[in-house]
């Protein structure tokens, strides 16, 4: 029997052993477990997922381990969020509503005083509503981030895109305003963005070799191409589920958890919400309510948190730019959820 089997099935026992047992659950996990460690899943290499705690699975197709590092893409951005609740809560930022210009005037020098755009916020950006004309998800924009990618100054780029919609009130997935955010966190904390995530998120954790993307200028990419392995992952949702807590230190405030995985704006023409670069779903399984707080990353790399449930999942995946990349929602909301709820 393969190894990430045997830590499954010890997982299910000590999990029994302390919850109610589902009639049907260890068959359905089990066959999960088991499909993607035979890489019955296209593209998705690992997947773990745990209650209250417990570990229900940890399997890898092969070529995978716990120790490999991927690229998770924008799953990264929900980090970054966890990095601006922490300046927040230690002073260095004194709230979201802050203008960008006024923590980065240099990046702002070009515009005149009266520039509309000077007065985006901290909150437009976690919650993608600049205003600006930046959308990833239409190639023809202005400001989409494969033209960012090409240039030499990334918030240069993104800083001379004109408005497109009014500020504060239009949801349009831009990736080039969270890097900016990179450059907020150097410039309040003095530290880059990784040495602040490993003293303050990662360290506590017991997350190690995270490996961050510089952009062209030197600036930390907070808004994706972070990697870290499968059991990283697992640790930031299995914090962010219990209200910030790893053992009985605060790592994260409990209520900048709240505040950011509660829902901000709507994304038009999707079932989804947003919080502070925190994706949000809800809906019902056998008549039960069930919600969904997720980090996502392209390519099928994924953090979620079932608050019902007490449910974390993490998977990783290399399906970029494809359909399949969403294959871990519909294994969890298909598959795994229906299974433990009788």
């Amino acid at each position: 029997m393969p190894l990430k089997l045997i830590r499954f099935i010890a997982g299910f026992v000590l999990l029994a052993a302390t919850m109610p047992i589902w009639s049907h659950a260890n068959d359905e996990v089990a066959g999960v477990a088991g499909r993607l460690t035979s890489g019955g899943y296209e593209g998705i290499n690992g997947g773990m997922i745990s209650v209250n705690g417990q570990l229900l699975f940890e399997a890898y197709e092969g070529g995978n381990n716990a120790d490999k590092r991927h690229d998770i893409r924008s799953a990264t951005k929900s980090i970054t969020s966890l990095l601006i609740g922490k300046m927040i809560e230690e002073g260095s930022l004194s709230s979201v509503k802050v203008k960008v210009s006024r923590l980065l005037p240099d990046e702002f020098a070009h515009m005149a005083k009266d520039d509309p755009r000077r007065d985006i916020r901290i909150e437009d950006i976690l919650t993608m509503r600049t205003g600006l004309a930046c959308n990833d998800w239409v190639p023809a924009s202005l400001g989409q981030e494969d033209k960012m990618y090409k240039t030499k100054d990334w918030a240069a780029f993104l800083l001379k895109q004109p408005l497109a919609y009014e500020i504060g009130e239009h949801f349009s997935y831009c990736t080039g305003g969270v890097v900016l955010l990179g450059r907020v966190i150097k410039k309040l904390t003095g530290m880059n963005a990784p040495a602040y995530a490993d003293d303050k998120l990662f360290r506590p954790l017991g997350i190690s070799d995270a490996k961050w993307e510089r952009t062209p200028t030197g600036h930390t990419d907070t808004g994706g191409h972070l990697r870290l392995s499968l059991p990283d992952l697992h640790k930031i949702g299995l914090m962010v589920l219990n209200k910030g807590k790893v053992g009985g230190e605060q790592v994260i405030s409990e209520n900048w958890l709240k505040e950011s995985t509660k829902e901000h704006t709507q994304v038009y023409e999707r079932r989804e919400r947003y919080g502070y670069l925190w994706w949000l779903n809800s809906g019902e399984v056998k008549g039960q309510p069930v919600s969904l707080i997720y980090a996502h990353g392209n390519g099928g790399n994924f953090i979620f948190i079932v608050p019902e449930l007490k449910l974390v999942a993490a998977f990783t995946g290399k399906n970029y730019g494809k359909p399949t990349q969403f294959i871990p929602m519909q294994i969890l909301t298909r598959e795994i959820i229906p299974a433990l709820i009788e």
